[in-house]
């Protein structure tokens, strides 16, 4: 017991002891519904980094890093109690089998840095094995919002679309919705025609809808 007391204090396992120690009260907290397992996001908003991502599609930053490294996917939490318990286990054995027997503080302080550098290099290629098969587990699904048809294509069902009326269908990927529709373009819109969602009005339920050649000049 004393030996096992020695190793998990002492460098580099007591680093690897602490982290452990300090996500053990995280779950204990989390079981008892105190905590969000999910209390440190680190899904890659859109919204958020599409003026920091470049044009190879790669996000900057320690959420880039993690994504690079396989660690997104699962809550942060996860992530890292696999990583601190591979590391703890590969640092108490080399440390016991190998660091302890030297005398020299410094030896032990160089091999001992060495085996901590090991422990994370070893550690974070297998949690990010290990947490393949549980993405799925952690997929969000969000409910699509009507605003997010602005700029989709629209069919005219209606005989035609003015300020006051109008009927028109959009492609979902699954069942077609119909849609109310207003325009304040002065050319009418007949049945058939291909327009383009150009704002939504939440209060009202109405979508504005532009000709193709209004919305290309828009965005080009």
């Amino acid at each position: 017991m004393n030996r096992f007391i020695e190793i998990i204090s002492s460098y580099p396992t007591s680093v690897f002891t602490v982290i452990l120690g300090v996500m053990l009260v995280f779950w204990i907290f989390a079981i008892l519904g105190m905590l969000d397992i999910d209390l440190i996001p680190t899904e890659i908003d859109e919204d958020v980094f599409d003026a920091d991502v470049n044009l190879t599609g790669e996000v900057p930053g320690f959420v880039g890093l993690l994504h690079t490294l396989g660690l997104t996917g699962v809550p942060i939490t996860i992530v890292v109690s696999i990583i601190s318990l591979i590391g703890f286990t590969i640092s108490y054995f080399v440390s016991g089998w190998i660091l302890l027997p030297f005398d020299s503080v410094m030896i032990r302080y160089i091999a001992g840095t060495l085996v901590l550098l090991g422990g994370f290099g070893v550690a974070i290629p297998v949690t990010a094995k290990i947490i393949k098969p549980l993405k799925p587990l952690f997929v969000k699904h969000f409910a699509p919002s009507k605003k997010d048809y602005i700029g989709h294509v629209c069919t005219i069902a209606s005989s035609t679309v003015s300020d006051t009326f109008g009927i028109g269908i959009v492609e979902t990927g699954g069942a077609p919705l119909q849609i109310n529709i207003r325009t304040a373009n002065e050319k009418p819109f007949s049945k058939g025609m291909t327009v383009r969602i150009a704002d939504y009005n939440e209060a009202q339920d109405i979508f504005d809808v532009i000709s193709e050649e209004e919305f290309q000049n828009l965005v080009g």
